[in-house]
């Protein structure tokens, strides 16, 4: 792997408990991957920019 290609900071799934925080209520599992998928969406859209 080319060391250029790694990223520090904050993944997805960081944020992903962050937002499970943010709720406050247990979530379901069909919520909470999409949730998932969409924080990988907008990282990966980060990536390319």
């Amino acid at each position: 792997m080319d060391a250029k290609g790694i990223i520090y900071g904050e993944t997805a799934l960081d944020q992903l408990v962050q937002w499970l925080d943010a709720t406050g209520q247990p979530q379901e599992l069909e919520a909470v991957i999409e949730q998932y998928l969409q924080l990988l969406r907008e990282l990966m859209l980060e990536v390319q920019a």
